[in-house]
């Protein structure tokens, strides 16, 4: 098997989901600034910026203009970390909280239909090789 031609023809059709609508709203809830918002929603407590910048897999630099530009648009809050004041805690807000799961909704409702015309055997063959994809992808990155 040419596994690179898989790999482009796989990469050319990731492209081409991107940009259909649904394919829009899954891509913006797991883009930059939707993925940030999931990372604080689903810890639920404060987070300092090194944190999340080691979850996105970005640089500080990417990190830290992020997140000025989120408190910059009232979706999260920054403060000192009350018992170390090095420590800088973000915070989602009221705003931040209710767009994210509202958009994280969207792109549910939109990526089960997909999954729903797929059929029941195939979605979960689907999430499964994506599972396995993201987990061979991450033991290539970290090694």
């Amino acid at each position: 098997m040419d596994y690179m031609l898989l790999a482009e023809k796989m990469l050319s059709v990731r492209a081409r989901l991107s940009h259909l609508p649904a394919g829009e709203a899954v891509s913006d809830a797991c883009g930059g600034e939707f993925f940030a918002l999931s990372l604080l929603l689903l810890r639920d407590e404060p987070s300092c910026p090194s944190e999340l910048r080691r979850s996105m897999g970005v640089s500080s630099a990417r990190i830290a203009a992020l997140l000025k530009h989120l408190e910059q648009k009232g979706w999260i809050s920054r403060s000192a970390d009350e018992h170390d004041e090095r420590r800088v805690n973000v915070l989602l807000t009221d705003a931040g909280r209710e767009l994210i799961n509202s958009r994280r909704r969207e792109a549910i409702e939109r990526v089960s239909a997909a999954l729903r015309e797929l059929g029941e055997e195939d979605a979960r063959e689907y999430v499964r090789i994506q599972q396995k994809m993201l987990d061979a992808l991450s033991e290539d990155t970290f090694d």
